[in-house]
């Protein structure tokens, strides 16, 4: 990588990460690009030249956040567990993570911005960091014997992705107020009940 270049990464992490603070701070709708070049002392020509628009600083936070998910998540899920253990770990962290790190109002404004139709949304794409993790434990536990049988890692994968979308959902509704790793705990500990193997 050239100097340029490295210099391009620099400029694109920046204004990255001063558009999610001021989302955070004051809502996504209420932040302009103005505001961010100012904050990153770039130029609308750099900022336009990572990204079309700002919702697309999400798609680039989604990344991230996926990332975060694959370098200091997975770590933490430990061999000997069985796989509904691992499971149940890695969702209290993600959720933890969620609700510490990005708050309700980020959380909310990212739904907000998928549900648009003038662009596909970054939650169907098949090739996120988040649906390999998923997918990887729910294949071992199929062949470990700990699901239902009947059940694909797809079909498993699927039913705990619609679970994390209803208590996020629920959570931007509830602004907040109730804590979102409680009410994780009580939806995903139903849920893989309901897909163990007795």
């Amino acid at each position: 990588m050239n100097l340029r270049q490295k210099r391009g990464q620099e400029t694109k992490r920046r204004i990255t990460e001063a558009a999610i603070t001021l989302f955070h701070e004051r809502g996504f709708n209420n932040v302009t690009v103005d505001e961010i070049v100012a904050v990153t002392k770039t130029s609308k020509g750099a900022f336009y030249n990572h990204f079309k628009s700002k919702h697309e600083v999400f798609a680039e936070q989604f990344k991230q956040i996926d990332q975060f998910y694959v370098e200091h998540l997975v770590p933490k899920l430990e061999p000997e567990q069985s796989i509904m253990e691992r499971l149940s770990l890695f969702l209290e962290l993600q959720m933890t993570y969620i609700q510490d790190e990005l708050g309700w109002d980020v959380t909310r404004t990212i739904y907000e911005q998928e549900l648009s139709t003038e662009r596909s949304s970054y939650f169907l794409d098949p090739d996120r960091p988040l649906y390999d993790i998923l997918i990887g434990l729910c294949q071992e536990g199929i062949e470990k014997g700990e699901f239902k049988a009947g059940y694909s890692a797809h079909d498993i994968v699927t039913v705990l992705i619609h679970g994390m979308r209803g208590v996020l959902y629920n959570w931007s509704l509830n602004r907040g107020k109730i804590s979102l790793v409680d009410e994780q705990r009580m939806v995903f500990r139903a849920l893989l009940d309901g897909l163990r193997d007795e």
